[in-house]
């Protein structure tokens, strides 16, 4: 059985009155981005367990504020799962 991989994710928190943060990945650079978080998460960090070996993966985050208006992407970067 292949290994169980988790990418953990931390960011820095946004200035201003924040309600959440959404997490994004996509398989390309630039995306498209599959939302991860049903709904704003209030942690400065996010666990991906969803990921496959040999993979390459890219996640965005966005913070969304009491009003429920999001921000724009983060910086993106970029993760590769090794194989086992």
């Amino acid at each position: 059985s292949a290994a169980a991989h988790t990418v953990k994710l931390e960011w820095d928190a946004s200035l201003g009155s924040i309600e959440g943060y959404e997490v994004y990945r996509g398989e390309q650079s630039g995306g498209p981005y599959t939302k991860l978080t049903p709904s704003p998460i209030d942690k400065l960090e996010y666990s991906d367990t969803d990921v496959i070996p040999g993979h390459s993966y890219f996640y965005v985050v966005t913070s969304v504020n009491h009003g429920g208006h999001q921000s724009g992407y983060s910086s993106q970067i970029s993760v590769t799962i090794p194989t086992p």
